[in-house]
């Protein structure tokens, strides 16, 4: 176990990313705490960086989405 943060520290609708091999990124969504890989699967973006709504957060460079909940792509 690695800890990240105190729950309180990490705001509902907020993530940060732990730098770890692979880096790690934790959510805080739908009132639930989520840790994911950090990369996204098409082109190294970092996850941790993208936009969140619900149990989805958005790739920043082109919009894939991953379902927080498997951390698997929901579309490419």
């Amino acid at each position: 176990m690695i800890p990240v943060c105190r729950v309180e520290e990490l705001p509902p609708g907020e993530s940060v990313r732990i730098d770890t091999t692979p880096p790690i990124a934790v959510f805080h969504a739908d009132a639930e705490l989520y840790a994911i890989d950090d990369t996204c699967s098409h082109q190294d973006a970092s996850l941790s960086e993208g936009w969140l709504e619900g149990c989805l957060v958005e790739c920043p460079l082109h919009e894939a989405t991953f379902d927080l909940r498997t951390g698997h792509p929901t579309c490419l």
